[in-house]
């Protein structure tokens, strides 16, 4: 197994190293700082400037993520969290006016072929634009009301906010695009059972199936899903462990009419290993029951220089998300 799939190794192991001498631990303690302060990757963070951010825009690079919620006739709540990145808490208030940057939606749509939609004004209101983050905090939940009963289905809304004034620097991460729509049939919470074959020379459970556990299932279209965890999950060797496979965000799209599966797609960037998934073809009855709210998923994950990995998951629903 190759450290670019040890993304996630859940593994317990007992400590018996006890009884070390507070003298010791204090001198590993000064030496470590000491090599810290000496490596060119040490960074002081005592010198950085304080900037207003978005800190949601940084965790999606600037690009739409998907926020679903239930249709119901009174508003739901989306908070957009305003954040101080500084070395230390301001010691005065921090303002700073939101706003809409239709513009910057429209140039994502043509560099990325997209077709996200701004939201219709009826759709949300949000009470005031302006935030004041006050002395000794960092952050501000700006609350903004959607109304989900007038969220059209079938459509990719996003309402790009963006920072528009502030009274300190603005960051670099200033344009949020929450893709909002309502919750699909697929969504809510299921338990994951895996099974992998194929890649056994590589420390990859080569069958057998091993519960995941609880795991979301997450709207990301009209008919269709990704795991709460965004990446590709599965086990080592004989269950050993759990895995995480990088660069790997399957998206799994269903005809709404049949509930079959009819495309299995790969939603992170591409890397040197170039991974993509598709339906394998072999197995004709990936689905979702809706009678037992159960996914049969058959699929493979392709990388260059590999075989294929043949993935089996089955995922019996828990309850909602």
């Amino acid at each position: 197994m190759d450290n670019f799939d040890k993304l996630k190794m859940i593994k317990m192991k007992q400590n018996k190293m006890k009884y070390f001498r507070l003298v010791v631990i204090a001198g590993l303690i000064f030496a470590l700082q000491s090599c810290l302060k000496n490596n060119k990757y040490y960074i002081d963070f005592s010198k950085g400037t304080p900037a207003l951010e978005l800190p949601l825009a940084a965790n999606n690079a600037n690009s739409p993520f998907a926020v679903s919620f239930n249709i119901v006739d009174t508003p739901t709540t989306y908070f957009a969290v305003v954040n101080v990145a500084s070395p230390s808490k301001p010691t005065s208030p921090v303002t700073g006016t939101l706003g809409l940057d239709s513009a910057y939606l429209n140039q994502y749509n043509a560099d990325n072929s997209t077709s996200y939609e701004l939201m219709p004004d009826s759709t949300y209101s949000i009470s005031s634009w302006n935030v004041t983050i006050p002395a000794g905090q960092r952050q501000l939940a700006v609350p903004i009301k959607i109304f989900t009963s007038k969220l059209a289905p079938g459509h990719l809304y996003v309402l790009p906010l963006t920072i528009v004034k502030s009274s300190i620097a603005v960051s670099s991460w200033n344009h949020l695009l929450p893709n909002i729509g309502p919750k699909n049939k697929y969504d809510g919470n299921y338990d994951l059972l895996i099974s992998t074959s194929g890649w056994g020379a590589y420390g990859i459970a080569d069958g057998g199936s091993y519960d995941w556990g609880k795991v979301g299932m997450v709207t990301s279209g009209a008919n269709s899903v990704v795991y709460s965890t965004g990446y590709q999950m599965g086990f080592a060797t004989g269950g050993s462990g759990t895995v995480g496979f990088g660069a790997a965000n399957p998206q799994f799209t269903f005809d709404p009419n049949t509930n079959n599966l009819i495309s299995v797609t790969n939603l992170a960037a591409p890397d040197s290993r170039n991974r993509a998934f598709h339906i394998n073809p072999a197995v004709t009855d990936s689905r979702y029951d809706p009678a037992t709210k159960t996914m049969y998923l058959a699929y493979i994950m392709t990388q260059t220089g590999r075989p294929d990995q043949i993935i089996n998951d089955t995922l019996t629903y828990i309850g909602p998300r």
